[in-house]
């Protein structure tokens, strides 16, 4: 988990990368705080229930960063229980968590957030869409959607569900002018 903003004003990007598909999800915030990080969690606890974020997300890795302070807010849901179990990166060393970094390298393909129109969680799920539609070498050719798909079509509805989306080969496009109002 980290995320993803261009200097100290929103918009935020909550990115979290599940790593059996290579699948990255977003979730749009408008402030970077530990309330906000936490509720973006309980929102991804919500689209995938409790039992599946406990198979799928058993373990949140993050770097050190403060909005992602609490880890107990992060680790147990409105009841209580154990949801997941958070860890963090050593200091200065947020290679650990490299995989989703190099996704962040496509986010930023599209993006300087606010200019380009980033200002609703629809438009970060096209985004993300986009993103998660196009095949990765390290996927045999294979996009992220698709591995999910194939290895679990319960967790690829929640997020259709959600309005992430199948795209097209060719109509995938990871340029600034997607989130343009026209688009």
């Amino acid at each position: 988990m980290d995320t993803v903003y261009n200097g100290q004003s929103g918009p935020f990007m909550q990115t979290f990368k599940f790593l059996s598909y290579s699948f990255m999800f977003i979730i749009y915030h408008e402030e970077k705080t530990t309330k906000v990080i936490v509720e973006g969690v309980d929102l991804l606890e919500s689209i995938l229930g409790k039992d599946l974020l406990q198979k799928e997300v058993e373990v949140i890795k993050t770097d050190r960063g403060p909005e992602f302070s609490d880890a107990e807010g992060l680790e147990k849901d409105n009841d209580g229980s154990v949801r997941t179990h958070v860890f963090y990166c050593d200091p200065m060393a947020s290679c650990q968590k490299g995989s989703l970094e190099n996704n962040h390298k496509e986010i930023r393909y599209i993006t300087n957030l606010k200019v380009i129109g980033l200002n609703s969680q629809k438009k970060a799920n096209l985004m993300v869409s986009h993103i998660n539609s196009q095949p990765k070498e390290n996927l045999k050719g294979k996009s992220p959607l698709e591995m999910m798909e194939f290895l679990n079509p319960n967790l690829y509805k929640k997020f259709m569900e959600f309005g992430i989306k199948k795209i097209e080969n060719d109509e995938i496009i990871l340029k600034p002018y997607l989130l343009k109002e026209d688009n």
